[in-house]
């Protein structure tokens, strides 16, 4: 796997595993309260991960998105773009001081510290990093990806272990709670539908970074695998560990320290960065669409980020049981426009990826000294960007900046 594509899979899953999942806060609200039907939606709820995994990114490659409007204004009608485009402007606030909040929770649960103080934090280290080129941005969020796939596997193999979960039990536990919603599968929907608003205006500039539909495609369905792997991991340890975790704002944080005290110091950093990575990808987003050059994206995201740190103060559990559902409403929404466009983009996505697999290998022959570009070459290729549906001169200078990458790729494993 290029290093690329691998970093791309990691911020995906860094994106989408934010307070709520990495802690176990969302497997308590929106599956254990239905027993072990709950956790059969949450078994759903990872195939769709896949599924939609693959289409956003592919969507993201095709449209060479940098903001979401790139995608939204090709998909649908201007009123339902107008409106999707706000609701997704406002998810990035709305759900980036939850992540805020979230942040003071888990530095207030593990070290005592005081909630702000926890949130202060974060939010600095958003505007910091937030600075940085996007690639490196990239890598920021998806550091912290490998490491919370071991600690849960971690909690997971340990808690199966030692419970020895009776499931009789447990269902009867699960539905003592209060549900989010009505029934599993209205749950499980709404839950998809939030996690696709928390990550899909990232996740469109993710697919963005990579002209290659197909290879953006492959890189979403192996990116949502890994979160449908988390999501199934989280699921079934925090419901098996129901009884001790039940009431907690950090289960898994609770579960690992109950192993040993120096797993949950690490898990609650885990979980931090976990939180800090949606948080960031949320507040970059909205500071992108909303800003026509540079320097107006920085002062967008240090205002956007600390009135999100001012909206925190209302509390981690409690912005989640409130706002969540209606967010995952609206999400879901979004979803169904997204998968009717791809069913209706699937031939024109083909055409668009020949056409660019062709204009690589050209500029390809054109920046690499030991290949000949002729003028011929040259022709061919300015006819291929003319039929692009992106830009001329903007293709040609994606695929030109990837191709440059790979030499210095190759040229870097040579040596």
């Amino acid at each position: 796997m290029k290093k690329k594509k691998f970093n791309i899979v990691l911020a995906y899953v860094g994106v989408l595993t934010g307070a709520g999942l990495a802690s176990g806060q969302e497997a308590i609200q929106y599956f254990a309260p239905f027993g072990i039907k709950g956790m059969i939606g949450l078994a759903g709820v990872g195939l769709l991960h896949i599924f939609l995994g693959g289409i956003i990114l592919q969507m993201g490659s095709h449209f060479i998105a940098d903001s979401h409007i790139d995608v939204l204004e090709e998909l649908s009608q201007k009123y339902l773009t107008n409106f999707m485009d706000f609701a997704l402007i406002l998810n990035c606030f709305l759900m980036g001081f939850v992540m805020i909040a979230g942040a003071g929770s888990i530095l207030n649960q593990q070290f005592g510290l005081a909630t702000w103080m926890g949130s202060l934090i974060c939010t600095i280290l958003i505007i910091g990093v937030g600075m940085l080129d996007f690639d490196k941005v990239t890598k920021v969020i998806g550091s912290f990806t490998p490491l919370v796939l071991i600690f849960s596997l971690i909690g997971a193999a340990y808690t199966i272990a030692v419970e020895s979960p009776d499931f009789v039990v447990l269902d009867a536990l699960g539905k003592t709670l209060r549900p989010a919603l009505p029934n599993v599968v209205l749950s499980s929907l709404n839950y998809f539908g939030m996690c696709m608003m928390s990550c899909i205006s990232m996740a469109f500039v993710l697919g963005g970074r990579n002209t290659d539909s197909s290879e953006a495609g492959n890189t979403g369905l192996i990116g949502g695998f890994l979160v449908a792997l988390l999501t199934g991991l989280i699921g079934l340890t925090t419901f098996i560990a129901l009884e001790r975790v039940k009431d907690s704002d950090i289960p898994m944080q609770i579960i690992l320290k109950d192993i040993n005290p120096i797993l949950g110091l690490i898990m609650s950093v885990i979980i931090f960065g976990m939180i800090f990575n949606t948080a960031i990808s949320l507040f970059y987003s909205a500071a992108k669409r909303l800003s026509s050059n540079e320097r107006r994206f920085k002062g967008n995201l240090i205002i956007f980020t600390f009135a999100g740190f001012g909206l925190s103060f209302l509390g981690f559990k409690k912005l989640m049981s409130i706002l969540y559902p209606i967010l995952g409403f609206i999400g879901l929404t979004l979803v169904i426009i997204l998968v009717v466009a791809w069913l209706r983009e699937k031939e024109e996505i083909k055409f668009e990826h020949r056409k660019r697999a062709k204009m690589s290998h050209l500029t390809r022959k054109k920046l690499d000294d030991d290949l000949v570009f002729n003028k011929k070459d040259k022709e061919r290729l300015e006819r291929l960007a003319e039929s692009s549906i992106i830009d001329n001169k903007k293709i040609k200078e994606e695929i030109a900046e990837e191709i440059e990458e790979e030499i210095e790729e190759e040229m870097n494993e040579e040596v």
